[in-house]
């Protein structure tokens, strides 16, 4: 006769197979609170860049919203080559944008033109001359009229966001 005894002794296997289940949910728990927390982080970060690039884009709406404050006699009448204004110069041209006290974006306005000359605070705009002809079917007259043309750069107080923009305003000849 057999001894079956010890196979039908299943005294403590409940306790291992229930050691072994809590390890692998306490790993998928462990898992699952750090994959949670990355996203958060990746959140966050991602309402930050969001936040700086918006302040950029707002910061160059208010410089061309308010171009009546830098875009004086001086600033016109200034070489092409020499022809820059930030908030060093033009203190309204720091903006805080969401009135929450601390400033927003800084705003650097210059001539764009055609010299290689290294000139500071070119901002990487492109090589151009700065007085052209009105555009074509713009209804302003080649003799009376002409372009003048500024690259402005808002940069974010709070981050890495610059935003860049070319724009042209018509004038009467000088």
């Amino acid at each position: 006769m057999k001894d079956n005894t010890r196979i039908r002794n299943e005294d403590g296997s409940v306790i291992v197979l229930s050691m072994v289940l809590l390890v692998l949910l306490t790993m998928l728990g462990i898992s699952a609170t750090r994959t949670s927390t990355i996203e958060v982080q990746i959140a966050s970060n991602e309402i930050h860049a969001v936040q700086n690039l918006y302040h950029a884009e707002a910061g160059e709406h208010f410089a061309l919203e308010t171009s009546d404050t830098w875009m004086t006699d001086t600033f016109l009448t200034t070489a092409d080559t020499l022809a820059y204004v930030d908030s060093s110069v033009e203190p309204s041209l720091e903006v805080d944008i969401d009135a929450d006290g601390t400033k927003d974006a800084k705003i650097e306005i210059r001539c764009i033109q055609d010299t290689n000359l290294n000139i500071a605070n070119t901002n990487n705009l492109p090589f151009d001359k700065h007085i052209h002809p009105p555009p074509p079917g713009s209804g302003y007259s080649l003799r009376n009229y002409e372009v003048r043309r500024y690259g402005v750069t808002a940069t974010s107080t709070r981050g890495n966001s610059k935003v860049q923009m070319g724009v042209y305003r018509i004038f009467n000849k000088f």
